[in-house]
């Protein structure tokens, strides 16, 4: 937070920003950049804002939850709690992270039991192609944790892979983008499970022409995209400086992740709905797996 504000986070700083769209009727405001259990005002900044009426949620990487006196310190304040869980298993948590630090997820699962007051908890896995041949576990173990709630991510590709050219885009390829249809064959597996247990499911960042043709309406529900007023609210507050009336704005303006619609999309039926094709992804591989639902077959 302190980086990307360029100044000193302090409790005056976030009292004001509470206090200002408090007034203004909203519950809800986003504080982005860092694992928010090591921020340094992140206890001063809970206890202002339960004691303004806010509506609390946190997504945490939960690499000090496993911890008993943070845990009971942090979590009564918290109303909604999203864990980013990447990995269960310690050498692929290293192995994805690429450092030393690891989540003891048995121990984060206990504490969270102990000190929270499940309201809303939401797990949400990034695929890498690490993990990929490991998500259908990761879903059984967090539903058998009790986890109701799963998002299953494709990566944030932004085009800052792209001015690197060569070199990155093959790091990209080897290690954190797998093919959009390889996701699928345990995405499928996933829904199916999620199904039989009556887990919710949503899978974010995919175009929707790669989801199975026979099931396509039942999987387009799922999708990030289809929650076109989220999508809204999102770039409204990254965006946009003046506020805006939500029904009177063009769609194409709200291109979330640098996806675009590519050539095979032109005649797509679902394009005012569908976000597109990761441009990153364009430039990882060919597009033959993009086949878009042509409008002539309405």
């Amino acid at each position: 937070m302190e980086k990307f504000w360029n100044k000193r986070v302090t409790k005056y700083e976030i009292l004001k920003k509470l206090l200002k769209y408090k007034k203004e009727w909203y519950n809800h405001v986003t504080y982005l950049w860092g694992e928010p259990f090591i921020q340094p005002v992140f206890e001063d900044a809970l206890k202002i804002a339960k004691k303004l009426w806010y509506t609390i949620l946190v997504t945490t990487n939960c690499t000090v939850l496993h911890i008993d006196n943070i845990a009971k310190k942090y979590l009564p304040y918290i109303d909604e709690l999203i864990l980013s869980v990447e990995a269960i298993d310690e050498d692929l948590q290293k192995k994805i992270s690429r450092t030393p630090v690891v989540v003891k997820w048995d121990e984060v699962f206990k504490n969270i039991k102990k000190y929270w007051r499940w309201k809303y908890l939401k797990v949400n896995t990034v695929i890498t192609k690490d993990n990929l041949n490991e998500l259908y576990d990761i879903v059984k173990y967090v539903v058998w944790k009790g986890v109701k709630n799963i998002a299953i991510t494709y990566p944030d590709l932004d085009d800052d892979y792209l001015d690197d050219k060569r070199y990155l885009l093959d790091f990209v390829k080897a290690r954190i983008a797998p093919r959009y249809s390889d996701c699928m064959v345990e995405i499928e597996k996933i829904k199916e499970y999620c199904d039989e247990k009556w887990v919710k499911l949503k899978i974010v960042d995919f175009p929707f022409c790669i989801f199975p043709k026979d099931k396509l309406e039942e999987y387009i529900k799922l999708t990030d995209d289809y929650d076109y007023d989220n999508r809204i609210k999102v770039n409204d507050m990254f965006f946009l400086k003046e506020k805006i009336v939500f029904n009177k704005i063009d769609r194409k303006e709200f291109i979330p992740r640098e996806r675009l619609y590519g050539s095979k999309c032109k005649n797509c039926k679902y394009k005012s709905i569908c976000w597109g094709v990761s441009e990153v992804y364009l430039a990882l591989y060919d597009n033959k797996e993009i086949q878009p639902i042509l409008m002539w077959f309405w």
